[in-house]
């Protein structure tokens, strides 16, 4: 994570009638808070947010301002952490037209990464999501439910990075990892094509 790029946050409080597929009514979830140097960050960087991105308690934080992102992921997927970065593969693909075979979402088939994802085999087709990207927060966030495919952790902001998330901090990481080699390999599998 670059600078003061990206964002992290964990569930703290499980919304207890989520799986019932109604909105959840009430939960808490620690986010990095806005302008804090991820390569820095201590525990004190983290505020504790509610449903709404509200800080639930006093002090000088505010939260990022991705963070009706998170609460959106958090409303409509069993995620227990969500990790946002801003890596220049992911970028980059997602500004490509639909010749690279982007527009909606990215494509990956046959590659043993996949597994990677909590896939048990190989043989899948997955597509990444790609929502264009707004400065509005609450209409990104009113709009992601309808991108979220619960079998694929992650969804891509058009020219601004990606959203993986999964059911531990562990988890996030590791398909936030996945992810990022995937990109790398289509962005390399772009440029043989070209030569």
């Amino acid at each position: 994570m670059l600078g003061t790029s990206g964002n992290l946050s964990i569930l703290i409080d499980e919304p207890a009638i989520r799986q019932t597929g109604e909105p959840a009514k009430n939960f808490q979830f620690l986010i990095t808070a806005s302008g804090k140097d991820k390569g820095e960050l201590t525990e004190d960087d983290f505020l504790l947010v509610d449903i709404n991105g509200n800080p639930a308690e006093n002090g000088s934080l505010k939260p990022s301002a991705e963070t009706l992102l998170h609460s959106a992921i958090y409303k409509h997927t069993s995620a227990k952490a969500v990790f946002h970065v801003h890596t220049t593969n992911s970028t980059l693909l997602s500004m490509q037209n639909t010749e690279c075979g982007v527009q909606n979402g990215i494509e990956f088939s046959g590659l043993e990464m996949l597994k990677g994802l909590g896939f048990k085999t190989h043989e899948v087709k997955i597509n990444i999501p790609i929502i264009e990207n707004s400065q509005d927060m609450k209409y990104l966030a009113s709009i992601a439910p309808s991108y979220i495919n619960e079998d694929v952790p992650g969804l891509i902001l058009k020219g601004h990075g990606i959203y993986a998330w999964g059911k531990s901090v562990q988890e996030a990481k590791r398909h936030v990892e996945i992810f990022e080699f995937l990109f790398e390999y289509r962005v390399k599998e772009l440029t043989l094509r070209k030569n």
